[in-house]
């Protein structure tokens, strides 16, 4: 699977799941701050950063994406 392919994949379907960890209120501020910085949600920055590492792993997933 491609680069593209696998973007689609892991951002193409309806969003139904979360994600929920802990962080520091200095690491919630600092990625508010970038993300306001970049005109984005803090949402839209994590889910930017996942993808990210997702695809810089994509030798990880086989030809379906699982």
């Amino acid at each position: 699977m491609d680069e593209n392919e696998l973007r689609k994949h892991v951002l193409g379907a309806k969003k139904t799941e979360r994600i929920i960890f802990a962080a520091t209120p200095e690491l919630k501020e600092a990625l508010e701050t970038v993300a306001q910085e970049k005109c984005m949600s803090l949402s839209a920055l994590l889910t930017a950063l996942a993808t990210d590492e997702v695809l810089a792993n994509k030798d990880l997933f086989g030809e379906e994406g699982e």
